[in-house]
């Protein structure tokens, strides 16, 4: 395992609790902001691994969304949105630009979906705010949001108060000034619901959620979002889930607080079993799938597929790069290929430049110390010569 040092690093104003680059323009990605007021977050000092939202709910928050332009070695700040009002816990692009142009879907503090619009004015460009709607009490955070993977007017969340949602824009042209947002429930965490997915199984979509009950659970949906709850799993977990990413209608991967990295065989029917396990040194807040161009957060694991490269943001542990790999008896296994390890606290959000190229350029973030580091990892080919998944993708 390498250790792996920065090009670059820069000082944030606030707090960094997420990161997102724009598929459509991969050399921009958006960096959201979370203060909390009066707390210890104002001078720098590191937590003892506890997570942001952990704080007294009394408190006023606020935050920011901060546009960055990234060209060769060097990140260029843009354009920043404050959002006094409210802090960011989740930012996530929109796959559907087709229907509605590049818009941000963002979670908030305070309760509110707010989709931003990437616009452009000359040769810069800046986040406008697009939509806005109270999708919960102002008291309930939201957490993380995904996208529908083909509705364009319909965004997954998840809530403090364990709630998982579809929030789905009506009438006209999705998520519209003034346009109405109508929120259906899916199912309940008893704590937490820190993290969603969506999912295809056996021709219908599915929402994967995982909460801080240590509850995995899945429900199917019909056109109509109508739901059929599936099941739910509290036995694979030794904490909280934080991360989700599947990879086919039945290999899914997991991320937890208990600082483990999971494969698990987890079909629409069925027990659920783990195929593949890693401990990262840290509660794994965030995955990303590195290989290929663009990778998406949810994607179909190709026929004969044996390997694929996973960013892992691993919170007090920093960040790290594995390999999962299957061999030749089908086994599959988990290899940490590298780390980075310069940041000093939570690391809450990292991400990878859309690029065809293997050398990739990763920019991750820390918390308590405001930091942004720019870095590169090479993911070349497999060591038994067979081309990663990024090359095999039909």
């Amino acid at each position: 395992m390498s250790a792996i040092a920065s090009t670059l690093s820069l000082t944030l104003p606030l707090p960094p609790s997420c990161i997102a680059f724009c598929p459509t323009q991969p050399h921009l990605f958006v960096v959201g902001t979370y203060h909390l007021h009066g707390s210890t977050n104002d001078n720098n000092q590191d937590h003892d691994g506890d997570t942001v939202i952990d704080e007294p709910d009394i408190q006023q928050r606020s935050g920011s969304l901060i546009l960055y332009k990234l060209e060769g070695d060097e990140i260029t700040e843009i354009a920043t949105e404050t959002t006094p009002d409210f802090a960011i816990l989740d930012a996530q692009w929109s796959p559907h630009t087709s229907k509605h142009g590049e818009l941000l879907a963002v979670a908030t503090s305070t309760g509110r979906l707010v989709l931003y619009e990437l616009q452009s004015n000359g040769d810069t460009m800046h986040l406008a705010s697009r939509c806005s709607e109270q999708v919960c009490e102002a008291s309930i955070l939201v957490l993380s949001l995904a996208w529908h993977p083909s509705r364009a007017n319909v965004v997954g969340i998840t809530l403090s108060d364990g709630s998982v949602c579809l929030c789905e824009s009506t009438g006209g042209e999705p998520w519209a000034p003034g346009t109405a947002i109508n929120v259906t429930a899916v199912h309940e965490h008893g704590l937490e619901a820190w993290t969603l997915a969506f999912a295809r199984y056996d021709g219908d979509t599915a929402m994967l959620s995982g909460g801080d009950d240590l509850v995995l659970q899945l429900s199917t949906l019909d056109d109509h979002d109508a739901v059929t709850h599936r099941w739910q799993d509290r036995k694979v977990h030794e904490a909280g889930v934080t991360a989700i990413v599947p990879l086919s209608s039945d290999l899914v991967l997991t991320g937890s607080y208990d600082d483990h990295l999971k494969l698990l065989s987890a079909p629409l029917a069925g027990r659920r079993q783990v195929l593949a396990d890693a401990n990262l040194g840290g509660g794994v807040w965030r995955l990303k799938i590195l290989s290929g161009s663009g990778a998406p957060a949810s994607l179909a694991l190709p026929e004969g597929t044996r390997s694929l490269i996973i960013l892992a943001s691993c919170m007090h542990a920093g960040t790290r790069v594995v390999k999962l790999s299957r061999g030749r008896d089908d086994a599959w296994q988990f290899e940490v290929l590298a780390q980075f390890e310069e940041h000093k606290s939570m690391n809450y959000g990292s991400d990878v430049e859309p690029s065809e190229s293997t050398l990739k350029s990763i920019v991750s973030t820390s918390f308590y110390d405001k930091l942004l580091c720019l870095w590169k990892y090479e993911t070349g080919e497999d060591k038994d010569g067979s081309d990663a998944m990024a090359d095999s993708r039909a």
